[in-house]
């Protein structure tokens, strides 16, 4: 059998009329290297992709061994099996394709699928082979495998928990995370039902409403909710969650994937300061009601005075000959309606120094600010101290902890009194004035004829212990700060002209 060109058919393999030039057009065309052998393993045709696979011409290549296309390993093993199908008849790789580390000309070992055929007919036997590059295959799974390598450790390596559910609310990932935060291997939870698993049962409703309305409204947009889970030990965790839809190739919904941020400890924090935040509220409260005792004092005083004076004259009414019960009434008369005044007095006073949970509510600010006239007045006379309230009319009303803002306005008028100390009497007033500013914020200013702030303390005028008073703690202004932007609101200061301070209190009005 002599050489044959590159592409040209054997003999034997010859067809007359047309197949014949299909079947030599086919190879020519053809994107794979194709090989025919004889028994003995001698290459019989090595068409036009082949010489360009392996860098051999077919002249080259023609009656040479086809092992000089293979590896050590993969020419041992070859050998192997094609002794073993001669001398047995039995095939191991004949029909079968496998992987394989093809040979190049120039000793380049690549990567290469291999699919080796008898020639039906033949005998001696022929064997054609196909070989195809599975360079850029390799190279493509390879870079897959990095990506899912990459994915992997990134997952294990979040550091917040994820969760992939199927539309039957089964888990189908879940991550070291996820595994750790609820105590469960991971074989554990894929496949389980994640609501009926992981869910407390009074959240397990309206978890399950949100998943399946997530999944079913259109446009789809990332979704995020709080509920609990209960770990393997049967501890419940706060989880916040922010959850996405899968879809399919077509965008059809096939689960949803969630992160979740473990915030139990986080909300207890929330929940610890803000109780050390209401303390100290209280605590502040308290402090200003102690430097008001003497007005309050003062101001209780009064109408306990006239109860004894109108008690004593009833008295003496009564005791005359023929007593005029018309003036008796009238006394009665007036010791109730001062017991009231005491009473509404006291009721004032226990409403401000009370520890209680905070309470929003809608409210007017001018009666926010009337409330405190016996308690703000009663400090002031006994301090020489005129205040004067020019309040504003038809205000919208805000949103606010009503004895919270209270108790900002009084320490913010129980400064001002403070600071009026080393002014000449008769010169000595407070303005409090409420309006609205001209976008709509409900405005309530404090501004006294005092000395105004000191330049070195306004930098930290409104941090912790910042005060010029001998015997003050210098958290007023702090806690009135932290009050007001609790409200979504903002406490100021300004110098108030021609002397004296201005503390600017702004809150949001109620809307619409």
């Amino acid at each position: 059998m002599g050489p044959l060109a590159a592409g040209r058919l054997p003999p034997g393999m010859n067809a007359p009329g047309a197949p014949s030039l299909e079947l030599q057009a086919l190879l020519d065309a053809a994107a794979d290297a194709i090989i025919i052998i004889d028994h003995r393993g001698a290459i019989q045709l090595f068409n036009h992709s082949a010489e360009r696979l392996f860098g051999y011409t077919a002249k080259e290549s023609l009656n040479r061994n086809v092992n000089i296309l293979m590896t050590e390993r993969d020419r041992e093993q070859h050998e192997a099996y094609m002794e073993r199908y001669l001398r047995t008849g039995v095939a191991h790789v004949i029909g079968i394709g496998r992987e394989v580390q093809a040979r190049r000309k120039d000793g380049s070992v690549f990567p290469a699928f291999l699919s080796v055929g008898r020639i039906a007919g033949s005998d001696p036997p022929r064997f054609v082979g196909f070989v195809h590059d599975a360079t850029l295959r390799q190279q493509a799974m390879g870079a897959i495998q990095r990506e899912r390598d990459r994915a992997n450790r990134y997952l294990e390596a979040a550091q917040t928990i994820l969760v992939a559910l199927d539309l039957n609310h089964r888990v189908t990932l879940v991550n070291r995370k996820g595994c750790e935060v609820l105590g469960f291997e991971e074989s554990a939870l894929l496949g389980v039902d994640w609501f009926q698993t992981v869910v407390p049962e009074g959240q397990r409703t309206r978890a399950v409403v949100e998943f399946d309305a997530l999944v079913e409204v259109a446009p789809r947009r990332p979704h995020h909710s709080e509920y609990a889970v209960i770990t393997r030990s049967g501890e419940r965790r706060l989880i916040a969650w922010r959850c996405v839809v899968l879809e399919d190739a077509l965008g059809v919904a096939t689960g949803i994937l969630c992160s979740g941020d473990d915030v139990t400890d986080s909300r207890h924090a929330e929940t610890d300061a803000r109780e050390a935040r209401e303390r100290m509220m209280h605590v502040s409260r308290l402090a200003t009601m102690g430097e008001m005792a003497s007005g309050i004092s003062h101001e209780l005083n009064q109408p306990l005075a006239a109860i004894a004076n109108y008690a004593q004259a009833a008295a003496r009414l009564l005791a005359a000959p023929t007593p005029e019960l018309a003036d008796v009434t009238d006394a009665l008369q007036q010791i109730s309606a001062q017991a009231l005044r005491a009473g509404e007095i006291i009721r004032r006073l226990r409403n401000l120094v009370r520890n209680r949970e905070t309470h929003r509510e809608l409210a007017h600010i001018n009666e926010v600010v009337e409330e405190l006239g016996p308690l703000s007045r009663a400090d002031a006379r006994a301090s020489d101290v005129r205040i004067v309230s020019e309040l504003g009319v038809q205000l919208p009303r805000v949103s606010v902890d009503r004895i919270q803002i209270q108790q900002v306005l009084l320490n913010l008028l129980r400064n001002a009194i403070d600071a009026l100390d080393a002014t000449p009497a008769g010169q000595r007033e407070i303005v409090i004035r409420t309006e609205r500013n001209p976008v709509g914020d409900i405005l309530v200013t404090v501004a006294d004829t005092g000395p105004g702030v000191p330049d070195q303390l306004l930098p930290r005028l409104f941090m912790p212990f910042a005060t010029t008073k001998s015997n003050g703690t210098g958290l007023g202004l702090a806690i009135s700060r932290t009050i007001v932007e609790a409200h979504q609101g903002r406490l100021d200061y300004q110098p108030n002209r021609p002397r004296g301070a201005t503390f600017t209190l702004m809150l949001p009005a109620e809307q619409g």
